[in-house]
């Protein structure tokens, strides 16, 4: 059974953590558990080491000043004590966070706790700000207990504590804290909450903070359940092309249930950019992309990304690579195995089983330019940009197709054949001219080739 003491449940939960460090700020809530921390691990021996971590953004006057008196105190108590810098760019309140957040990554290590001082109050604000903005079910779960920080483990063990349990605790036991003169600012979204929306919530329906709380961990549940089904929708619909380029296969997307297709779409973005799409996107990706006219191929930018529908498929791109330019030519030998920046992985190996390309000459690869002809094995010549067409060569990857030129004569078409006149005869040596566009590979090698 569980213990109803959160830092027992911390000894029971993560045996091997070897370090707590608590995020430290100097406010009331940090302080708290600080002291909590100590007092609780002054009783055991052989227990974790306690250590206090102050982020400083430097956006305050008083910054500097915080991080002494945070210094001061942890040296009476005789507690370690990090100070670290974080450059946030602004002071806008998402930036100051992502490069906290950054800092704790980069100072934990793989046998560490993270502590932080979220309590019940902090998530019943941050549930409501989410409801405000639209979230839905994993949004409104609010902040995990506990969730992976770099190699940590990142923990929130007062999130069952309402403030003033907190406020309490620091004035019976003559704590003193910081007080940032920005909580008190109602131009802060959170802050509004906190004083005008919160009290008002509280005095209609007593331990509204905890009632929040209650309904943000059922939402955690449904999230949790909405996830695995997601995966499995996903799996079923996922598929890697023959030009190395995963897609999302429209064709078992359609056969699901409607919910179970905007959250399959909802994940493939997220798992894929690590950006969440909103609502308006999702609409505008399902009518101007999916329900496009067969003949088209349209396109979306959702942030950094570009979705592309082809062959009743969609793709998610890079921007720089929805738009690459093709690379310069270069020469190559057989044997030649390398990364091409904005075309992929590009080979020339020898065809152990006879057949081929011919070998012989001066071989050059080379890209798509206009007024190219191609005349593959047996058939007619025709505009290399219809070969690349009716081969089923994306759109996008067209001028990245690789061209095999033997004495400058083209000879192969990287992913589509051989031409006319170039193949080896029957016990002939030959060559293979392999290619792969993951763009993983594509855009890894700015600037040149890199063998292997």
């Amino acid at each position: 059974m569980r213990s109803g003491d959160p830092f027992e449940r911390l000894l029971e939960e993560h045996p091997d953590a070897r370090r707590w460090v608590v995020a430290y700020s100097g406010g009331m809530d940090s302080r708290v558990l600080l002291d909590l921390c100590l007092r609780f691990l002054s009783d055991r021996e052989g227990g974790p080491t306690l250590e206090a971590l102050h982020v400083d953004h430097g956006v305050h006057p008083d910054a500097a000043d915080w991080a002494r008196r945070c210094a001061d105190t942890c040296e009476a108590l005789g507690v370690s004590f990090s100070l670290r810098r974080a450059e946030a760019g602004s002071a806008a309140e998402d930036r100051l966070r992502r490069a906290r957040y950054q800092v704790f990554e980069h100072f934990c290590r793989d046998d560490d706790l993270l502590l932080l001082a979220h309590h019940q109050d902090d998530q019943a604000e941050t549930v409501l700000l989410r409801l405000l903005r639209g979230a839905g079910p994993a949004g409104l779960a609010g902040m995990p207990a506990s969730r992976p920080c770099g190699p940590a483990i990142l923990c929130r063990p007062l999130l069952e504590w309402p403030r003033q349990r907190l406020h309490q605790h620091a004035i019976t036991s003559g704590l003193d804290w910081i007080e940032d003169p920005s909580n008190a600012q109602p131009v802060y979204a959170r802050n509004y909450l906190r004083q005008a929306v919160m009290p008002l919530l509280d005095a209609r329906w007593p331990g509204a903070a905890a009632r929040i709380g209650r309904a943000a961990a059922h939402c955690a549940d449904a999230a949790a359940i909405c996830s695995v089904r997601a995966d499995e929708d996903l799996a079923l619909c996922l598929e890697t092309d023959r030009f190395s380029q995963l897609r999302l296969r429209l064709a078992p997307w359609r056969a699901l249930p409607l919910p179970r297709r905007r959250m399959v779409l909802r994940e493939w973005l997220k798992a894929e950019s690590e950006q969440a799409a909103e609502a308006r996107s999702l609409e505008t990706l399902v009518s101007e992309v999916i329900e496009a006219a067969p003949d088209r191929h349209p396109r979306l930018v959702i942030g950094s990304m570009v979705v592309r529908r082809f062959d009743d498929a969609l793709y998610l791109l890079p921007r720089r690579a929805d738009r690459a330019v093709a690379p310069a030519g270069f020469e190559i030998e057989p044997g030649h195995v390398g990364q091409v920046a904005g075309a992929g992985r590009i080979s020339l190996l020898p065809e152990p089983a006879g057949g081929g390309i011919r070998a012989g000459g001066r071989y050059t690869v080379a890209f798509r330019a206009a007024g190219m002809l191609c005349r593959l094995q047996g058939r007619p010549a025709k505009p290399l940009k219809q070969v690349l067409a009716e081969a089923g060569i994306p759109p996008w990857l067209r001028d990245s197709v690789p061209l095999l030129l033997v004495d400058g004569e083209l000879a192969a078409v990287g992913g589509i054949g051989i031409c006319e006149g170039f193949e080896a005869g029957p016990g002939e040596p030959g060559l293979r001219l392999l290619w792969s566009a993951g763009w993983d590979l594509a855009v890894s090698a700015p600037g040149g080739v890199i063998t292997t």
